[in-house]
């Protein structure tokens, strides 16, 4: 039994506490690069980087949900 999400009832739904701290792993690396890119001696490559994996960290894990339902459903399955 699986639930058919649309995008918004996916971003608005409850996250797991793993991909929480994932997403604020993902928003350090993002002012970690937007905070170096003002310094002059950085690269622009690192920071662009930085940015740029720490935004997809941050996409990626809003859109994890947090299971209320047993992954298994079958009435028949006994626990021995």
């Amino acid at each position: 039994m699986q639930n058919k999400l649309t995008l918004w009832q996916r971003v608005r739904s409850d996250t797991p506490a793993f991909f929480k701290c994932a997403q604020l792993f993902g928003i350090g690396l993002v002012g970690l690069g937007t905070s170096l890119s003002q310094v002059a001696g950085m690269s622009a490559k690192l920071t662009t980087a930085l940015i740029s994996i720490g935004s997809t960290i941050t996409i990626v894990a809003q859109f994890a949900v947090k299971q209320y339902q047993p992954l298994n459903t079958k009435p028949d399955d006994d626990i021995k």
